[in-house]
């Protein structure tokens, strides 16, 4: 029997094909979004449109070819952006009506979100999201199941079973792209499981926010093992499979030697001495660069006492010391694994030192810091979470 998320897979590349596949017109050039995966021009983020422009050109293409729903769905978008609310739903439901995923996920979203003009139905979302969950759209698959969970749903004939659902998650692991992506996706997953529907996904960990303090001296440390998702950096991020393994930790253990204080260094150390294989001496390099205060490595350390590293503790409430920590000092991604781990019960065996008030100022901090979808979807859960938490 096939996985069930190979279905998913090969139902949405079905859907995603259906369409008749135009060429690259002024519309797609003028008005494709970043979001939508089946744009085929470079796109174009929304600071940048020249909307009369591209009202017009959308408006042209879908007059000479009416069947495009990709340009509908665009004309649509700069409308919206233009003002024409009314314009820009009636267009949007007919491209969602014709089969166009991101125009299904996107007019769910505008009645999720009440805009003005359109039906104020909850189960209208339910059947629009899911038919673009079932097309493959990402964001379609986890609000969808986010939704459901949430109850938001409730009061509708709920279209997809339990194992459907799963499928969803599952698909969506397999195209997540960032670490809070990820994140949700394991939450959701986890929370599945508790209702005895589904099993959780394994948790997997990616890209966070990042950038930083230029004012720091740059070591070949920096340049050879700068982490990619360390907000502290003071150079390029070099991915791990990018990695000189052997000049790298020939660097930082100069620069270590040569300024043992620098936290960012040591921490770069663990890095790369990890990846040789030195485990014993990452993890204590790691531990020092986060005694020192460095908070992307009070961050790891956490993860590296969470996924039972060999030569680290084997006490979570070590993770939630560290990541309080790091959290505290305005690590996004440690804010946010904090919180999530809070409401899953990991720290229930641990004197846990966040009161409510102080996740509500963390769960705060970390949705205004948030940027991309996925973040700022995991963020609106995890404060949804405590809300019931605390009003209960």
């Amino acid at each position: 029997m096939k996985p069930v998320w190979i279905g998913v897979l090969l139902l949405a590349t079905a859907s995603a094909a259906g369409a008749k596949d135009y060429p690259v017109t002024p519309c797609d050039r003028l008005a494709a979004n970043p979001e939508d995966q089946d744009v085929i021009a470079p796109p174009v983020p929304r600071a940048r449109i020249d909307l009369p422009k591209a009202i017009a050109a959308c408006e042209a293409e879908v007059g000479l070819h009416p069947d495009n729903v990709r340009a509908r769905y665009q004309w649509s978008r700069v409308l919206a952006y233009d003002g024409q609310s009314e314009r820009a739903n009636a267009e949007m439901k007919r491209a969602a009506d014709e089969g166009y995923r991101q125009a299904q996920f996107v007019y769910g979203l505008l009645i999720d979100r009440h805009r003005a003009g359109a039906p104020s139905d909850p189960c209208i979302v339910e059947d629009y999201w899911l038919r673009s969950a079932r097309a493959g759209r990402q964001a379609a698959r986890v609000s969808y199941v986010r939704h459901v969970l949430n109850g938001r749903f409730d009061a509708c004939r709920i279209q997809a079973t339990a194992v459907e659902m799963q499928g969803f998650l599952d698909a969506a692991v397999v195209d997540s792209g960032d670490y809070y992506d990820r994140l949700l996706i394991q939450d959701l997953a986890a929370r599945l499981a508790a209702r005895r529907l589904v099993h959780a996904v394994p948790a997997l960990y990616g890209k966070a926010v990042a950038k930083a303090p230029a004012s720091a001296q740059i070591t070949d440390c920096d340049r050879l093992a700068s982490h990619p998702e360390d907000p502290d950096s003071v150079a390029p991020g070099v991915p791990g499979s990018r990695v000189d393994v052997p000049r790298a930790i020939a660097a930082c253990e100069a620069a270590v030697a040569r300024d043992p204080a620098n936290a960012r260094g040591r921490y770069q150390l663990a890095r790369v001495l990890a990846y040789g294989g030195n485990s014993a001496r990452a993890t204590v390099e790691m531990k020092r660069a986060a005694d020192g205060g460095y908070r992307q490595a009070q961050f790891v350390y956490g993860l590296f006492v969470e996924r039972g590293r060999p030569d680290a503790p084997a006490d979570v409430c070590i993770a939630e010391d560290y990541w309080l920590k790091a959290a505290r000092a305005g690590r996004q991604a440690a804010r946010v694994i904090y919180a999530q781990r809070v409401f899953r019960g990991r720290f229930d065996g641990c004197p846990v030192q966040a009161t409510p008030a102080e996740l509500g100022q963390l769960l705060e901090a970390a949705a205004a810091e948030a940027r991309e979808f996925y973040e700022r979807l995991l963020i609106d859960e995890l404060r949804d979470r405590l809300v019931e938490r605390t009003s209960s």
